[in-house]
């Protein structure tokens, strides 16, 4: 055994120079080469260690060829692999070094060393700037941002300049170097796709219902923006499909639109079975009889529910009453309007007269509102506006002599005691249309409300004119016979609005009214009230089943729905729902029972109670005892009535978007293009707020892939282009 250590000895010590000689050449043998030797010495002195049990006079000097472990970077983050395993990497310093000679400690001593620590510390300093500011998650924010602000993308070229200025004292925000190239490249090859694709998922295996509606052919080609409401976790959305561009001769024609639907859900790999509601404006090409675009959706799913746009219905029942009221008493509130409003349109004198007078009446002055008859709602405003400022205004057009016809007009109107009173009457009845009016413009679902709500708003009319005893007899809204003089009250019985009764039996004691005019203008208010009752109850789906079984999903209306209600749809949308047999259809009615009888808290206002979340949050309600889905089907049921549509208010927003980014100083944005991308975007509107939405992963990959792509492209341009026009700006 000694022989054997003293031989090793006598090798150690021929492999190294003695001092003051110089080394030796050690030829290459056969079998090994000196770094083998050097190796093989080591393991040698390592095992003669641990024979004898003692320690080496110098720890480390001797040790060799360390290689990189794991475990360093699990305790120091910023320490990795360098680029073999005898080197790590250090992302502070941002630099590689080498961990041959001894291992940990090379790494220990690299990190207690004055540079690495002043480096660390000017990193910590400035952590809650990068925080925000790292590119390209910054970049994809303020793109974001842009886009739901309605923001130009070439603000984007002075954004990065503005970082530099601001942000001086950052070491991550002047590298923010977004201008508006890589702005809709961003949004247009890394965002909107994103946001598209996962929609097209959950249309391949969810219900869903389709909202269109066309635009004027106005331009070279034509908008039929096609929109989808689906239910997504607790609630539904309401998101961006395709733009659905047409053109030619042919643009707006059922057959050319719906073929252009139909290619968008094929090439999707849509099914048209999940399709399960459309909403669609009541034009002929969309509802008519023959040959529209609901028709030929029907043939590709017959239990498709169809909802036209009942807004356009309530505001067309106001519209045919004031025509018979215009018919008998000679007055048009919307023509008194326009002209008020169009007369002090633009003109700074005409405004500062008004004042004066205002003054003069002690009263407030106020802007005067021009009626838009496309807009639902703006009558009822435009008249009140009017009324309060009634004395100022006769005063005004009493004062002034003007050849105009439009003055002309508004001269004899105020000139005339009845107006007032014809003002009055339309601001005490036009609020009846307004509620339902509202609920139709809603975004949140409201399909189990329309049926009680349209009821409501025919009985409120009929109650201004009818005897009580009359209109109790009816059960339906179909059955009351509001025609009849029996069941109708008589002229000074009329609810005209206590106001407007109190201002007509005072201008008639003044003398300022005759008896017969008092008589007309009762003729008048019976004419309206009747004319808007007939027409909406011709033409509001009031008898639609639909709508009736559709109120078991309110939860303040559960105790007067029965399981029939929910199992009405199982069997309009049996491949949806699939409760089929009588085994099922118990299961169904079993959940329908235990849902009846759950004690759920309302809030103090009934009206806030959130049922899209309510039905999200039963389908992941679980059996306290078996573990399982306590409202398996029934939630499922609940969640494909909820995406049915109530209006088609939602196409007329997706147009006034279209209208908010598509201006004349931004009128090149392709449609099928980035301002598909852009309403794709505001569409989906990032949650909570723009400014912190966190872009996932994938989103980030995809916006540094589609800019470098670009910058590929156009520093080698090949004859084909490899971004199409998406990019126009």
């Amino acid at each position: 055994m000694s022989g054997k250590k003293k031989k090793k000895q006598k090798s150690t010590i021929s492999c190294f120079p003695l001092k003051g000689q110089p080394p030796k050449k050690v030829a290459r043998s056969e079998e090994e080469t000196v770094e083998e030797a050097v190796e093989e010495i080591v393991v040698e002195l390592e095992e003669d260690s641990r024979e004898t049990g003692r320690k080496r006079g110098l720890s480390g000097a001797a040790t060799y060829r360390c290689s990189f472990k794991n475990e360093w970077s699990i305790k120091w983050p910023f320490i990795t692999l360098g680029t073999t395993s005898s080197y790590y990497w250090c992302s502070v310093c941002r630099q590689e070094n080498s961990c041959v000679h001894q291992g940990v400690r090379d790494v220990s001593r690299h990190i207690e060393s004055k540079r690495h620590r002043a480096k660390e510390q000017a990193l910590n300093s400035a952590g809650s700037v990068a925080q925000f500011f790292t590119p390209p998650a910054s970049e994809v924010k303020v793109a974001v941002a842009m886009v739901q602000h309605n923001v130009p993308f070439a603000v984007a070229d002075h954004i990065s300049l503005l970082y530099k200025e601001c942000f001086k004292d950052s070491p991550t925000a002047p590298n923010v170097k977004s201008a508006s190239t890589k702005t809709a490249c961003i949004i247009n090859k890394a965002v909107a796709p994103r946001i598209r694709n996962g929609l097209v998922t959950k249309m391949r295996k969810n219900p869903f219902t389709l909202v269109t509606d066309g635009s004027n052919d106005t331009g070279l080609e034509k908008m039929n923006p096609i929109t989808v409401r689906i239910f997504d976790t607790t609630k539904v959305v309401h998101r961006f499909l395709d733009m659905c561009t047409t053109s030619g001769r042919s643009s707006g024609t059922a057959e050319v639109i719906y073929k252009k639907i139909n290619d968008v859900l094929r090439e999707n790999n849509i099914p048209w079975r999940n399709c399960v509601g459309l909403s669609i404006d009541n034009a002929p090409v969309n509802t008519g009889a023959k040959n529209s675009i609901s028709g030929r959706m029907l043939k590709e799913n017959n239990s498709i529910y169809l909802h036209g746009c009942p807004c356009h219905i309530i505001h067309n029942t106001a519209r045919q009453a004031g025509q018979r009221f215009l018919e008998i008493s000679g007055f048009d509130p919307e023509d008194l309007a326009v002209d008020v409003g169009y007369w002090f349109k633009g003109s700074t004198n005409s405004k500062g007269y008004l004042a004066e007078f205002c003054d003069f009446h002690g009263s407030e002055y106020m802007e005067t509102l021009p009626h838009i008859s496309e807009r639902w709602l703006s009558l009822e405003t435009c008249v009140t506006r009017i009324l309060q400022q009634y004395g100022p205004l006769t005063s005004y057009f009493k004062s002034f002599d003007d050849k105009q016809p439009r003055f002309r007009r508004l001269v004899d109107a105020f000139s005339n005691p009845l107006t007032e009173i014809y003002l009055l009457f339309f601001q005490a009845t036009l609020p009846v249309f307004s509620p339902l009016n509202l609920l139709f413009q809603r975004e949140k679902s409201s399909i189990f409300q329309l049926h009680g709500e349209m009821t409501t708003f025919i009985l409120e009319l009929c109650a201004r004119f009818m005897k009580p005893a009359a209109l109790l007899q009816s059960r339906q809204v179909h059955d009351i016979h509001y025609k009849d003089p029996l069941n109708q009250l008589p002229g000074e019985k009329l609810d005209v609005g206590f106001t407007t009764r109190a201002t007509l039996n005072r201008l008639l004691e003044a003398g300022d009214l005759t008896p017969q005019e008092v008589q007309q203008f009762q003729q008048a208010s019976l004419a309206f009230l009747v004319r808007a009752v007939e027409y909406a109850i011709n033409k509001l789906p009031l008898k639609e089943a639909l709508l009736q079984h559709a109120k078991f999903v309110d939860v303040q209306q559960r105790a007067e729905c029965g399981v029939e209600d929910a199992l009405y749809f199982v069997d309009r949308f049996h491949e949806l729902l699939p409760f089929h047999g009588p085994r099922e259809h118990n299961k169904v009615s079993e959940e329908f029972l235990e849902y009846q009888l759950m004690d759920i808290p309302m809030p103090q206002d009934p009206s806030t109670f959130d049922v899209e979340e309510f039905w999200g949050r039963m389908s992941s309600t679980k059996n306290k005892v078996t573990g399982l889905s306590q409202f398996a089907r029934l939630s499922k049921i609940a969640e494909l009535v909820l995406v049915l549509p109530h209006s088609s208010a939602d196409a007329e927003r997706v147009f006034s978007m279209v209208g908010l980014n598509e201006t004349k100083t931004r009128d090149s944005l392709a449609l099928d293009g980035t301002l598909s991308s852009i309403i794709a975007v505001k569409m989906a509107g990032p949650e909570p707020h723009c400014f912190k939405w966190e872009p996932p992963t994938p989103i980030l990959k995809a916006s540094k892939s589609a800019t470098n792509a670009y910058n590929t492209h156009h520093r080698h341009p090949s004859p084909t282009p490899a971004l199409p026009d998406e990019i126009s700006l």
